[in-house]
């Protein structure tokens, strides 16, 4: 977790900063003029990428809060809106993509808020009414850092009277109180990540048990939230079936599934240019051993027919525990497994919008 905290000396004044410095107890903290002297800390590490993690920036965003969640026009995407208010994350997972989308740099937080409120009022405005889904949790976890942060509630409140918004917030943390002191709101999501045990113990550094963290879910159902799941990245790994198989039952035992807005299902990825990083930082990995294949995006994924096995089962399993009214889709696949493995081709990224809103109106 954080272990130094920089402070941009233009940033020392706003109200988040203050209360981050507040909140982050004994940690050394260092006003700086720039990011010069974290770059040069991170070089210097035997693990850059992993230093990178240790280390929270506090700055100034110039724009470009909101933007398309990326995705690659040759699979169906989900017209999902990302904000990006933060870079980075203290997990370290060892399949995901920050580590060479960001590479190593600090995690953080930028902290003029304002601003940030500024663009999503000129946003919701140009989308006049229409429904849409926009959430944190992209390039970052929503609420790993939320106990110094405390910015949870203050998005929920916002977004809360935006009626036509469905914000969500994704995480793998239990880092829920700022969720659970907010008022809840019908267009408020909090999601996990879902995966069985034995990923989460091999490739998720420093995450909590998958069944902590549906555990926290159902604190989080309990005050009147709606949640969602991400099963992403599903890996094939000996005894896939019957882990996924009890983590699927454990949450569908726990949580109702009129509280699950929607799950997600998304294949092990990842561009060629990982695949190396993960063999340096993630020596015991087993992940990039798969029966994998060159897509058309350009990313090592699963032959089409594991795919499609893979998939089949999870919707199955689903389905046999209760599940089959709650909403799925797919994450950066195409038109061919969406009709073979839920029978329904949406063709167009807008058309999983309308797909979802539905449900979400009702």
């Amino acid at each position: 977790m954080i272990a130094r905290v920089f402070v941009d000396e233009t940033v020392v004044s706003e109200t988040l900063t203050r209360r981050v410095l507040k909140n982050c107890g004994d940690i050394p903290v260092a006003v700086v003029p720039n990011r010069r002297p974290i770059d040069e800390l991170i070089a210097a590490a035997e693990d850059p990428v992993g230093e990178g993690k240790k280390i929270l920036w506090l700055t100034r965003k110039k724009g470009g809060f909101v933007k398309p969640c990326p995705c690659t026009p040759m699979y169906i995407g989900c017209n999902y809106f990302i904000v990006n208010s933060m870079l980075n994350c203290p997990l370290d997972c060892s399949y995901c993509i920050l580590q060479i989308y960001l590479g190593p740099s600090p995690v953080t937080v930028f902290v003029n808020l304002e601003d940030m409120r500024r663009e999503w009022d000129g946003f919701i405005r140009r989308r006049a009414g229409r429904f849409f889904r926009i959430g944190t949790g992209e390039l970052a976890d929503s609420l790993a850092l939320d106990p110094w942060i405390q910015t949870a509630g203050e998005f929920i409140s916002y977004f809360k009277t935006k009626p036509h918004a469905f914000f969500e917030l994704k995480t793998k943390t239990l880092h829920v109180q700022g969720v659970l002191d907010a008022e809840p709101a019908e267009n408020i999501v909090v999601s996990w990540s879902l995966n069985s045990p034995e990923i989460v113990r091999r490739e998720e550094r420093g995450a909590p048990s998958v069944s902590a963290r549906i555990e926290a879910a159902r604190e989080v159902v309990k005050r009147g939230f709606h949640v969602g799941f991400h099963f992403d990245p599903l890996v094939i790994h000996p005894g896939w079936e019957d882990a996924y198989g009890r983590v699927i039952e454990r949450l569908l035992r726990t949580i109702p599934s009129k509280w699950i807005r929607w799950i997600s299902l998304g294949g092990l990825r990842f561009s060629p240019a990982l695949k190396g990083v993960i063999e340096d930082r993630f020596p015991r990995s087993r992940i990039i051993l798969g029966e994998m294949i060159l897509g058309r995006d350009g990313k090592l994924r699963y032959f089409k027919p594991l795919r499609l096995e893979l998939y089949r089962r999870i919707a199955g399993l689903l389905r046999e525990n209760g599940g089959e009214r709650i909403p799925l889709y797919f994450c950066m696949e195409d038109g061919e497994v969406w009709q073979k493995v839920l029978k329904k081709n949406p063709g167009r990224k807008d058309d999983v919008e309308l797909a979802l809103s539905p449900r979400l109106k009702a």
